[in-house]
């Protein structure tokens, strides 16, 4: 016998992963470069030299490391969003031949 469990999530989120999902598949070549973009940015706090540099005060704080972590982590999980999208559609677009 299988057992379902169901759990409830914000209509934001949902609608949010929908419209992600959507932009996604319909702009793959954007969404790869604001991935990137994303990784960049949210990396800028974790080098030695920047912190160090003029903004130091700032991207040296605590904060700064925590956004720069979650740009890191959101550009990482839309550029695997990206490849898992145009592996599927890469799928679709097999031809087989029957004999």
């Amino acid at each position: 016998m299988f057992t379902v469990d169901t759990t409830q999530a914000p209509l934001w989120l949902l609608n949010a992963c929908s419209a992600l999902d959507f932009i996604t598949s319909e702009h793959p070549k954007a969404m790869s470069v604001l991935s990137a973009i994303l990784i960049t940015v949210g990396s800028i706090p974790a080098i030695p030299a920047i912190s160090a540099g003029a903004g130091g005060a700032v991207l040296a704080s605590g904060a700064a490391h925590a956004v720069g972590a979650i740009a890191v982590g959101l550009g990482q999980a839309l550029s695997m969003s990206v490849k898992n999208q145009t592996q599927i559609q890469g799928n679709s677009n097999v031809i087989t031949h029957q004999k």
